[in-house]
């Protein structure tokens, strides 16, 4: 940090400082805040509203908890700084025998805050997975490593989340990840990775049919929805909660078992391990392809089953015509002409059916959305899914081949148009 950053940062923190002792200074004033079995029974945010006289504090308080994040947004959740704050040095000095004050009180203020912009850590999370079964080493994909659960971890996650685990899945597999930040964070974070990976997996590694509603893998609590996650955050096990209902019965275990070379297995763990950031409009819409495809794998009606599958050939090689070219081309025939060049099929015959099957599938997808009402056999949505996996990965490894060429959906027409009047070899 350059010394400028850390004048304005340290000015930000004096002017925090001030705010929470013009807190601190308003608990004393009246009320029940003097009384620490007070502070048990109520929570950040009605800290504001179970006495009149403490309202006013209330939008003081979310501004310096945001200044707060936006001095630590990566390590910090805002649960965990109103917590922190409220708990760990508005209590303590509201109810402190000793009153400091003044300078004192300016000081304690300073520090507890420089405590929280300061902090720094990474934390290892297993989460478990559903209908998983891992033979041999862990696999790493991204940030994630998938872990085979010993006898004794399985018996371990069933005595202490019981609830979760009993009847709605069996459970074989932890995922982990080496998460940053406060414990909301660090679990947050490793969700969204761990959601990622098996976008991947539901992907690239089981077939799409046959197809049973048992056969989904995913994390237990979230797939099959019953309310609440077991994990497990430096061996030590906590629930998180959110909203969903229902689950599903006699699940089939999947072993996992991936299909792809070393080397595309090496390109996709790459991609997924690329910062948001530097990653190229391509790259990204190859990994929303994937999470299209990973949804289109589980349990559904084969009409939304399908078009997510479209979703994903969309998100994969489509965009809006911007030209006249286009426009009279169409979207289909524009999907058709890019997925034949991009798979580059084994010969002239192979290339005519990719053309062929995604202007049929994609016009099967039209009548889906504006009609509604047509039935999709589970074959289509095998052949359709198995075309767009082919088109993804084929996208792999020419962004990986061409680079800055292909690093757009302009550079992927240009590409297009260019491969569709070269000369043969």
């Amino acid at each position: 940090m350059s010394t400028r950053q850390n004048s304005n940062q340290s000015a930000v923190i004096n002017r925090l400082a001030q705010n929470l002792v013009k807190l601190v200074e308003m608990f004393r004033e009246s009320g029940p805040a003097s009384d620490y079995r007070w502070w048990a029974n109520e929570t950040p945010r009605t800290v504001y509203t179970a006495y009149s006289d403490y309202q006013r504090g209330h939008e003081l308080f979310d501004g310096v908890v945001g200044d707060v994040l936006k001095l630590n947004p990566d390590m910090l959740s805002k649960f965990d700084v109103a917590w922190k704050l409220t708990y760990e040095f508005l209590k303590q000095q509201a109810i402190c025998p000793n009153q400091p004050s003044g300078q004192e009180l300016m000081n304690k203020a300073r520090n507890h805050l420089n405590e929280l912009v300061e902090f720094k850590t990474w934390q290892d999370v297993d989460v478990p997975i559903m209908n998983l079964l891992l033979e041999g080493e862990p696999v790493k994909l991204g940030y994630v490593t998938f872990i085979a659960a010993t006898k004794q971890d399985i018996e371990q996650w069933e005595r202490d989340h019981a609830a979760q685990l009993q009847g709605i899945a069996d459970m074989h597999v932890v995922a982990r990840v080496n998460a940053p930040g406060d414990m909301e964070k660090a679990v947050s974070y490793a969700r969204t990775q761990v959601n990622s990976a098996l976008d991947v997996l539901r992907m690239l590694c089981f077939p799409f049919y046959p197809f049973t509603d048992s056969s989904r893998i995913g994390v237990i609590g979230e797939i099959p929805f019953s309310g609440s996650t077991p994990v497990r955050m430096d061996q030590k096990q906590i629930i998180t909660q959110f909203r969903g209902t229902g689950f599903y019965r006699q699940p089939e275990i999947r072993k996992l078992k991936s299909t792809l070379a070393q080397r595309q297995w090496k390109l996709i763990d790459e991609l997924i391990r690329k910062p948001e950031g530097s990653r190229n409009d391509m790259e990204n819409k190859l990994l929303d392809g994937i999470h299209w495809l990973g949804e289109a794998a589980k349990p559904d009606i084969s009409r939304a089953r399908f078009a997510k599958i479209s979703f994903a050939l969309e998100a994969l090689i489509g965009v809006e015509p911007k030209d006249e070219e286009l426009k009279v081309r169409g979207i289909t025939a524009m999907l058709a002409e890019r997925a034949a060049f991009i798979i580059m099929g084994r010969d002239l015959a192979d290339r005519r059916k990719i053309d062929s099957d995604i202007r049929t599938y994609y016009g099967m997808r039209s009548d889906i959305v504006h009609g509604g009402g047509r039935d999709v056999p589970l074959s289509d949505v095998d052949s359709f899914a198995i075309l767009v996996r082919r088109v993804g990965l084929a996208l792999l490894e020419k962004l990986d081949k061409l680079g800055d060429e292909l690093s757009d959906v302009d550079k992927l027409e240009h590409w297009a148009r260019n491969q569709r009047y070269s000369l043969p070899e």
